[in-house]
Formats: C-alpha cells, sequence, structure tokens
C-alpha cells in the first residue's frame, strides 16, 4: 500500500470486483498507537498489504506470512452491500459507497500532437585507421562492461537463479517448485530520441525477443514512466 493506504488498497478491489468489503480496524496491526479511524485508513507509511482470500485460506496464507516473520491479520471480509463499512470499538466509523470512492474525478484534458522531433545529428564517421576505430569504440559508454554494476549485488540468493547477469534475459525459479519467471529490460535511447513512439515500439519488441530467447512466454510489460504535466496540451 502506498498513497492513500487502506483505502486506495480496498476501495479500488472492492470497485474492480463490484463487491463491497467490511474492514474492522481494531485488528489492522499498527505501529503507531491509538490512531483514530481516519489515520488508520489514510497512513501511507505502515509498510502494509492487503490481499483478499478465499475463505478457509487464512491459515495457509498466515503461515507463509509467518515464515518470513511477517504480521498477518485477518481485518475483514467481502460483502454485497457495495459500501466500504469500517467499523471501530464494535461502532460503525463509516460507510461510503464504492463505485464513486474509487472512480473518483476525472478530467478530460485537452491535448495535441506533440512537435514533430529535431532530426539528429549524423553519426560519426569512421575512422580511417582500423585500429582507431577499434580503441576508440572500446573506450566509448555505449560499449563498456556493465559488471561493476550487477557484481555489486548478490544474485544467487536462496539458489533461485538460473540465468544471471550477462545473458539478454534473467531467469529466476519461483522457491520450492519448477516454476520460473523470465525479466528482460532494454531500450535503445537514440531511438527514442529520433522518433518517441517508434522508439518505445522497438524498445517493447527487444524485450520480447530476449524473453522469448529463452523460451519464455511474454505476459506483462511497464515501461516505468511518470509522465508529464496534463494541464499542458503537448
Amino acid at each position: 500500500m502506498g498513497a492513500a493506504g487502506i483505502t486506495c488498497s480496498c476501495s479500488e478491489m472492492s470497485a474492480k470486483g463490484k463487491t463491497g468489503i467490511l474492514i474492522d480496524l481494531d485488528k489492522v496491526p499498527l505501529r503507531e498507537q491509538n490512531m483514530n479511524p481516519y489515520e488508520i485508513m489514510l497512513s501511507e507509511s505502515q509498510e502494509r498489504m492487503l490481499m483478499v482470500l478465499r475463505p478457509g485460506a487464512e491459515d495457509q496464507a498466515r503461515r507463509v506470512f509467518e515464515k518470513w516473520e511477517l504480521d498477518f491479520s485477518v481485518i475483514g471480509r467481502v460483502t454485497n452491500t457495495g459500501q466500504i463499512v469500517l467499523k471501530k470499538d464494535g461502532q460503525i466509523a463509516a460507510a461510503v459507497p464504492v463505485k464513486p470512492l474509487a472512480d473518483g474525478i476525472s478530467y478530460q484534458r485537452t491535448w495535441v500532437d506533440p512537435p514533430t522531433p529535431p532530426e539528429l545529428p549524423p553519426l560519426p564517421s569512421i575512422l580511417p585507421n582500423p585500429l582507431e576505430s577499434l580503441s576508440e569504440l572500446i573506450g566509448g559508454r555505449d560499449l563498456s562492461s556493465r559488471k561493476w554494476i550487477w557484481e555489486q549485488y548478490d544474485h544467487t540468493v536462496m539458489a533461485d537463479t538460473i540465468i544471471g547477469p550477462g545473458s539478454d534475459c534473467a531467469v529466476m525459479r519461483i522457491h520450492s517448485t519448477n516454476k520460473a519467471i523470465a525479466i528482460s529490460t532494454d531500450c535503445t535511447p537514440r531511438y527514442c530520441l529520433a522518433d518517441p513512439r517508434l522508439g518505445g515500439s522497438q524498445a517493447v519488441a527487444e524485450c520480447w525477443r530476449n524473453l522469448t530467447s529463452v523460451g519464455a512466454n511474454p505476459l506483462a510489460v511497464t515501461d516505468c514512466l511518470n509522465f508529464g504535466n496534463p494541464e499542458k496540451p503537448e
């Protein structure tokens, strides 16, 4: 849970599932004592996770959390009321319809196509002397080794790394199973500078090729972008 704490998590999940939810705030693990319902629901610093379990799976989930020495508490249940109902000290502290809380406000901003990117300067010409060209390439940042980055981290924790640094794609075993997940990150900045849309497409295609090269089935993508000011039409 990040911004808006439990409020954000339970309202969005309830809205997505077209259900309601009942939360007993007396069962929420707290680091700070004597927090009121408002503070518990909006706290962003509690480092909590919220999940919906199938009925009867509580003990199984509890064992996983206790294995990793994490707090675990059943704080509520899914309902069919279409509302988020909060209880504190046996009393109803709040009851709010899910849909308007989760939907929030939708802005319709004006927008225009961004300006055409400026033409990139030509690539430097190859030096006439092959040895000088080779020396120039070896000394450039684009071809330098990245070992100094990934050698700082232990990528063999719990022995679940199947394909590690140096490959086009990392493969990690899901602990204690025969399943694995493949992960790739890639981008060609020059392509994105020349044409952001095509450069972005190329980055996705490159990661897709990296994943398929190890036999993985690409399932999801994230761009990790923080977009600009939506009040600026471009």
